[in-house]
């Protein structure tokens, strides 16, 4: 619904004041500095989560009778965490209000199992003697203690400006975007000319690195470039970098063989 579109008087006539009052107000609030992106949201979350199914498919979705405790406790959360996002970008939508309000608290307990989870399974990769592990576990590790912590920021701002309606979008949407590099990794297994781990991440990063790129540019048209996105493409540039760099760091060493030695 356009910000001009009128209310038919019979939803007027029917629907309790206070109600009515907040709703207008979050249509305001939906429609002010933001396109057509945020109203389609729940789109781009499902696909986002479709992929994962896809990328994850051959080590998860399609082999769970083989998987350990830790990655199904993973993978349940963080399939939660997205159909949460699909549903509640389609309940504002909606304007759902009290649904999405409901929800919102329940992602209270959500978040927190998330990073829980996410460290978990640092733990498993780091202590596994796997082939993968070995070469590139170090190095993930990085990555994801780098995701966890941004994460539970974004998470946190996001419930911080939570009336804040263009904040609180962009930073949920952070969320999502941090889950993407490890399913385009695996997505890029599937296509022809891919043929190393390390292009298939170095691949994954420009894709998001520009993703967030286009997503500060559609700010930039409507209203002017807001925080979330900036803070969101400068860890992701960390994150890509400290694939090359992050074993050069000796505390890291360190700490990544006092971890396997527990």
């Amino acid at each position: 619904m356009n910000s001009t579109d009128r209310i038919p008087d019979s939803v007027v006539e029917k629907e309790p004041a206070p109600q009515l009052k907040e709703k207008l107000w979050i249509d305001a609030r939906f429609h002010r500095g933001g396109s057509g992106i945020y109203r389609n949201a729940f789109i781009y979350f499902a696909l986002a989560l479709l992929l994962a199914v896809i990328g994850f498919f051959p080590s998860y979705f399609g082999n769970l009778r083989n998987t350990d405790a830790v990655h199904h406790f993973h993978g349940i959360v963080a399939t939660i965490w997205m159909l949460g996002l699909i549903t509640q970008s389609w309940l504002i939508r909606e304007r759902m209000i009290s649904a999405h309000r409901t929800i919102g608290r329940m992602s209270l307990l959500v978040a927190p199992l998330f990073v829980i989870s996410g460290l978990l399974v640092v733990h498993v990769m780091l202590t596994k003697n796997d082939e993968a592990s070995l070469a590139f576990g170090e190095r993930l590790a990085f990555i994801d203690i780098i995701t966890m912590c941004y994460f539970s920021v974004a998470y946190s701002l996001a419930i911080r400006f939570r009336r804040k309606t263009q904040l609180h979008a962009r930073y949920m949407a952070s969320t999502a975007i941090l889950l993407l590099p490890p399913t385009l990794v695996r997505v890029a297994g599937f296509i022809p000319g891919i043929d190393s781990f390390e292009a298939a991440l170095h691949g994954s990063y420009f894709i998001c690195e520009a993703i967030v790129a286009i997503l500060l540019f559609d700010d930039y048209r409507h209203g002017g470039i807001r925080a979330p996105y900036l803070i969101l493409l400068t860890v992701l540039v960390l994150q890509h970098v400290s694939f090359l760099v992050s074993p050069s760091f000796s505390w890291w060493t360190a700490a990544i063989s006092w971890v396997r030695n527990v």
